[in-house]
């Protein structure tokens, strides 16, 4: 008897454990654009845990090189893995970019742009961000052993995506002939750029909108079960790589006409895939044990017979957390959860898209392309803050949930110095060389560099910030987290409409710099007055210093004696890798290199003897 009461105690303490790291770790969704969307903690009904601003006694190495160093390590291991499937996917979509932009006229490539811009701005209002409660409250019933509700949160999932979406379809076919005419905007173009073809681009998109829109909730729902295996290989890998393969199949044929779908096709299988991996998933997880052996039906009826609250401790009798938490788990409870983040879903996609629609609709087509071809590089640059900001976010939550804000605030100016390190170097390299890098798009793209040099600029302050609305959001303010897109919204758009038909792309350009400053600002500032936690630490300078002389004073100056040539690029470039290697080896201790994968074996080997 002793040895059972013994074991089950034991197994009461893992399943603790599995609580706390599951409410901690939740995946962070990601949308159709690639782009990952934050989710907060917050639950609707149920109070946050203590505010954030309180902290919580900590003992007296809890710094960041105690506990809050294997908060980095995971940070930086789960950095690694989604990275290297977001790279993939950026070099894809580069490379589709190229292709299109080298071997269909600027007219041709603009209204491709366009009409696929246009089609994931309907696309995430049609996926009603729904994939972002699908992991939310997938992940807290599998917390509660509820795992026979997650078949009444997966009908309020996807019914009224299909509804929408389809209906979205139907809108989509019968004003394809109007919207074409607007996403023209009277400029007509020539070889294939007609009103008829962006029509007939228009319809194929369409019938795939259900496809997408589902392929985004299913995704969520693979990884509400905590497996990010389905996001990666079908969505980062196989859906971009094969509108890679879609558009150098229309290039061989010699048409334009099959360039919208064949990028559309792709979703078909994915959302088919997605369902049948989501049903795998659902069939074996039953017969899963957890890490240390606890049987499934003991584990279940552990936590239905010992509720505990967020920190893994046992609630008293009268408190009704775990009743709240099933309360809400129900088409309503879902719905109340999923609707603010899906606004704010609109609002990154539409800060992301709307300004080639824009320019298409005043400019042209051809202005359209010259403006997706010059954005194409900042935009790789962003997946590195998505890679982190996916690893970092569960560390985040759980780091405030136990009131830790000076480990949370270690942690978040080392990834802050890491995303700097990741980013900086081609935002500096695009602005030095903008022309050079311009020229791979073809000879009729260097009227971007005026918008590479604006964004690039705005981007190096939205990478100092740091993942500043993703811990915001992660302290409980998810509410001023949505405030804050929507007005980056109206800064956006507002701007584009006064600045657009004047100045053309370079409007474009200083609207969205203008909506990324907006973005970074307030919640730098409400991060720094709410919870007083900032980016600025010293790794932070020490990563701005580094990449300014690396891939700024370096390639200034060889550019100044060598030229903009090739050559004169591929020094600046080698010479700045080299510094920067020097640089990131002699500071490794100050910007914790040491918690990356294999770096603490490249120490080892480097100490004599």
């Amino acid at each position: 008897m002793a040895s059972d009461h013994a074991r089950f105690e034991r197994a009461g303490r893992d399943i603790g454990r599995t609580r706390r790291a599951a409410r901690a770790s939740a995946a962070m969704p990601i949308s159709s654009t690639g782009w990952p969307v934050q989710e907060p903690r917050g639950y609707p009904g149920t109070p946050d845990p203590d505010p954030p601003g309180t902290e919580k006694q900590e003992p007296a190495n809890g710094g960041p090189g105690a506990r809050g160093g294997k908060k980095l390590a995971e940070v930086a291991r789960g950095s690694t893995l989604n990275l290297a499937g977001a790279a993939i996917s950026a070099a894809a979509t580069l490379g589709m970019t190229v292709l299109v932009t080298n071997m269909f006229s600027p007219a041709v490539a603009g209204a491709f742009f366009s009409a696929t811009s246009l089609f994931l701005i309907v696309e995430a209002v049609a996926s009603l961000g729904a994939f972002t409660g699908a992991v939310y409250f997938i992940a807290r019933l599998r917390l509660l052993g509820e795992e026979s509700r997650i078949n009444i949160i997966l009908r309020a999932a996807i019914i009224p995506v299909v509804v929408v979406s389809v209906v979205g379809t139907v809108l989509l076919l019968l004003f394809a002939n109007p919207l074409a005419g607007v996403l023209l905007g009277g400029h007509l173009g020539h070889s294939g750029a007609t009103p008829a073809a962006v029509a007939t681009a228009l319809r194929a998109l369409a019938v795939t909108l259900p496809f997408a829109a589902l392929l985004d909730t299913l995704l969520g729902a693979t990884r509400g079960y905590r497996d990010m295996r389905p996001t990666v290989v079908i969505f980062q890998l196989g859906r971009s790589v094969t509108q890679l393969i879609g558009a150098a199949v229309a290039i061989a044929a010699g048409s334009a006409a099959l360039l919208a779908p064949l990028w559309a096709v792709p979703y078909i299988p994915a959302a088919i895939g997605a369902w049948m991996w989501l049903r795998w998933i659902r069939r074996h997880q039953s017969s899963r044990q957890s890490p240390r052996a606890v049987p499934p039906e003991l584990a279940a009826l552990l936590a239905l017979a010992t509720p505990v609250r967020a920190d893994g401790t046992k609630l008293r009798p009268g408190e009704t957390d775990a009743d709240e938490r099933l309360a809400n788990a129900n088409p309503r409870g879902f719905w109340r959860f999923t609707t603010p983040r899906a606004i704010a879903t609109l609002a990154q996609i539409t800060i992301q898209r709307i300004d080639i629609v824009l320019v298409a609709i005043f400019w042209g087509p051809a202005k359209a392309a010259v403006y997706t071809a010059a954005t194409r590089f900042l935009v790789v640059g962003q997946l590195g803050s998505g890679a982190i900001s996916m690893a970092a976010q569960p560390q985040f939550t759980e780091l405030f949930a136990m009131g830790a804000t000076r480990r949370a605030n270690g942690v978040y100016q080392a990834t802050t110095a890491w995303l700097i390190l990741l980013t900086w170097p081609l935002y500096l390299l695009v602005v030095v060389y903008g022309p050079e890098f311009l020229a791979i798009f073809g000879r009729s793209y260097s009227a971007g560099d005026s918008v590479l040099v604006i964004l690039g600029l705005t981007m190096l302050l939205s990478a100092a910030c740091g993942q500043v609305d993703m811990v915001l959001i992660t302290t409980g303010r998810s509410s001023w987290s949505l405030v804050n897109g929507l007005l980056a919204v109206v800064v956006n758009v507002g701007l584009d409409l006064l600045l657009i038909p004047r100045y053309g792309i370079t409007g474009a350009a200083l609207g969205w710099a203008a909506a990324i400053g907006a973005a970074n600002l307030m919640p730098l500032a409400q991060v720094a007055r709410s919870v007083r936690l900032h980016p600025f630490g010293r790794g932070t300078f020490i990563a701005c210093t580094l990449c300014l002389a690396s891939f700024g004073a370096v390639p200034l100056a060889l550019r100044f004696l060598l030229g903009g040539g090739a050559a004169g690029v591929a020094a600046g470039v080698v010479a700045g890798c080299a510094l920067l290697a020097a640089g990131l080896w002699r500071f490794r201790g100050v910007l914790q290199l040491s918690v990356m994968p294999g770096m603490s074996y490249l120490a080892r080997k480097a100490k004599p003897g």
